[in-house]
Parts: C-alpha cells; structure tokens; sequence
C-alpha cells in the first residue's frame, strides 16, 4: 500500500510539472503581449521558441538540481570535505525534469505542425540537446561561485507557528535567480532575436543558429572546466554522496 502511495505521488508530481509548463506559458505570452506584443513572432512561432527553451531545461532538469545544490553541500558538510563536481552525485536523476521536457515536446509538436517540417528540421534535435548541455554548463559555473561564498549564497528560512520551528529547504540565491531566469527567457528571446532564428520558413533552426549554439556549447565546456579544475572526480567524497542522495 505504502509503495503504490509513492507512486500515486510521484505521478501526481509528474501530472503537476506537466501541467505548470503550459501555466507558464500562458503568463508569458500575456506578460509579452504587455510588453508591446510578440512581433515579428506570430503567437505560434513564440510557442515553438518556448518549446526549444522548455524541452532543452527539462532534459538538463534532469541533473541541474544536484548542480545547484553544490553549494548547499559545501555549507551543510564539514569543513574537512571538499564538495567536488563528482558524477556519482550529479547524476542521481529527478524524473519531473522529463515531464517538464514532454510539454516542451508537445509545444514542439504544435509548433512544428504549424510551420511544416522541412531540412532544417532534422538540427533541431541535436540544437535542443546543446541548449540542455549549456544550460547544465552555466549552472556548474553558477554553483561554483555560490561554492565560494555559501555563507552569503544560501539562504534558509526558519518558520515558527504554534509554538513550533520548522526549517526550510536551504536554497542557492545564486541558482534561484538563474531558474527564474530559464522561466522567462522565452520573453527577451523574441525581443532580441528574429523568427528565422528557428523558422526557414519551415520549423528549424537556422544554420547560423546552431553553430552558434555549438561554439557556445563548447565554450561552456572549456569554461566549465577552468573553473571546476581540481575538483572533477568520479565518486563523490562520502559525506557529500550521502547529503546529495538524501535530498535526491
């Protein structure tokens, strides 16, 4: 009984991310048209740019939240463990990033049916699959500076109610300010770039596009190195392994 409550939760879980994505995508196509309106992108081509940017997110949701709680470890472990970028504690999976992903692939859908399909086409999926590599980059980079002060980057608030305290989840301010900036990119995108980005006229990023995304790509990687130097490793130190896979 117990288990099949688990999994009713988790589905409930999935259903609630699934379905949060097109929230958002609600308020972002009103909080544009505020804005001054989505032109030159028609509303269906604003709803293929938000399906790029949610399919890329989900699929490195999958990982990123072990990344942002980097910090979090170095402030919670003791001082003789070294919080390391360490494979055996990145990559515990969080499955809702794939709900998240289904939606952005059904945005895709539409979006795709709308504009037609054609060659450029067939580089949208390694275009997706680099923006969710960068976006996994940028966020081992943002955890690295929140490692170095996470007396100032992580933030937790204690509730007291009848005469009881709670403690909160521990956050990174660091990595919060950069997932709320994933939740509106779609909105500076269309102010700052024009639909051939991804239209040709058919759906399909521009050759432009995805080399850029791939220097881009390999720039973070060379980035992510450099700033991570030392501190690559397999496993994980113990104690960090045993406070990622609680919290994972």
């Amino acid at each position: 009984m117990g288990k099949k409550q688990r999994s009713g939760r988790a589905f409930r879980g999935l259903v609630l991310v699934f379905l949060l994505s097109f929230v958002n995508l609600v308020g972002l196509i009103l909080t544009a048209t505020l804005l001054g309106g989505l032109a030159p992108w028609t509303r269906w081509q604003f709803i293929g740019l938000f399906g790029v940017i949610e399919t890329a997110s989900g699929l490195a949701n999958v990982i990123t939240p072990n990344v942002w709680r980097l910090p979090v470890a170095e402030l919670q472990t003791s001082r003789r463990t070294e919080v390391k970028l360490a494979m055996s504690a990145v990559l515990l999976p969080h499955w809702g990033g794939l709900a998240r992903c289904v939606a952005g692939l059904v945005c895709l859908a539409i979006a795709a049916w709308q504009a037609g399909l054609g060659p450029a086409s067939a580089l949208l999926p390694p275009f997706v699959v680099l923006l969710a590599w960068s976006i996994v980059a940028v966020s081992a980079a943002v955890a690295r500076a929140g490692i170095a002060q996470p007396e100032i980057d992580v933030l937790q608030f204690v509730v007291r109610w009848g005469g009881r305290e709670k403690e909160l989840t521990p956050i990174s301010l660091s990595a919060a300010t950069f997932q709320f900036l994933l939740m509106v990119a779609t909105i500076p995108a269309v102010k700052v770039l024009t639909p051939s980005v991804l239209y040709q006229p058919e759906f399909g990023p521009s050759t432009q596009a995805f080399l850029s995304v791939l220097a881009l790509s390999g720039a973070l990687l060379g980035l992510t190195y450099a700033l991570w130097y030392g501190r690559f490793e397999a496993e994980a130190p113990r104690e960090q392994q045993r406070e990622a896979e609680e919290h994972g």
